[in-house]
């Protein structure tokens, strides 16, 4: 359905996202604030700070420009850690398009509100962008082994979901 999908987060999980998604045929972006990380994890290959010893994809792209990374993408991927969910997506509001659906796969709540991350990202970036929760018991490590793991994609939208 998605062909072209920007990660937002370079930790594990995003690395995560992006590798099953190039596996999957998907063209993935991963963003991430640090461009010299990325640079980084680009030129090894691999995400040596959070996820080492777990080949990246040659397919997987890199970019730490808000607008470029987003400007291609068919969905957004969420996966910033929780604490830095409203700052990170009040930076790239100016950027995200119209209308373009949001998954997110970050865990926990925001200290202060108690809102869920799919709460955040609506409040910062408006009701008209559809936002799904994948959640479940998933450790990317665990995923990059290939260990039995479940997830389930929560939504208002049945077709995003």
């Amino acid at each position: 359905m998605f062909t072209q999908v920007t990660i937002i987060g370079d930790g594990a999980m995003g690395c995560v996202c992006g590798m099953l998604l190039c596996r999957n045929g998907v063209s993935a972006t991963l963003w991430g604030y640090n461009a010299d990380q990325l640079a980084e994890f680009a030129r090894a290959g691999e995400n040596t700070r959070f996820l080492p010893g777990y080949p990246l994809p040659a397919e997987l792209k890199f970019d730490a420009d808000d607008g470029r990374a987003m400007a291609q993408a068919r969905l957004l991927v969420s996966a910033v850690p929780c604490q830095f969910v409203r700052n990170i997506w009040s930076r790239l509001k100016p950027h995200v398009p119209p209308a373009l659906p949001i998954v997110s796969v970050t865990k926990g709540i925001e200290n202060g509100t108690l809102l869920r991350p799919t709460e955040v990202l609506q409040e910062v970036l408006g009701a008209d962008h559809p936002c799904a929760a994948l959640s479940g018991p998933t450790i990317a490590d665990e995923l990059m082994r290939g260990m039995p793991a479940t997830a389930t994609a929560a939504c208002r939208e049945t077709d995003l979901a």
